[in-house]
């Protein structure tokens, strides 16, 4: 199951919008929408997931991020952004 399918099921299960879904995630209501599309521009290749928004789907789920990445199929690239020490918030 496409990480759209899983997040649509649950909004429509618990009859919460995109923006309210997007609210308890942490995402923008853009990223919602692209993540529910499942696919990039009408192709047959699905929209990569970035481990931070994983997290964020699986808090406003209540569910641990292991269960939520176990349900997606291996042909949705999982993305993990690594950011400098630097550019921490903290180091400024």
């Amino acid at each position: 199951m496409y990480i759209g399918d899983i997040i649509k099921t649950f909004r429509e299960k618990h009859q919460l919008s995109q923006e309210a879904f997007a609210a308890k995630a942490g995402l923008t209501v853009e990223e919602i929408n692209t993540l529910e599309s499942n696919f990039q521009n009408s192709s047959s290749t699905p929209v990569p997931v970035a481990i931070r928004q994983i997290k964020g789907i699986a808090q406003a789920m209540e569910q641990p991020m292991p269960l939520i990445m176990s349900q997606l199929p291996s042909d949705q690239q999982v993305m993990v952004n690594v950011v400098a020490e630097s550019d921490q918030p903290h180091a400024k």
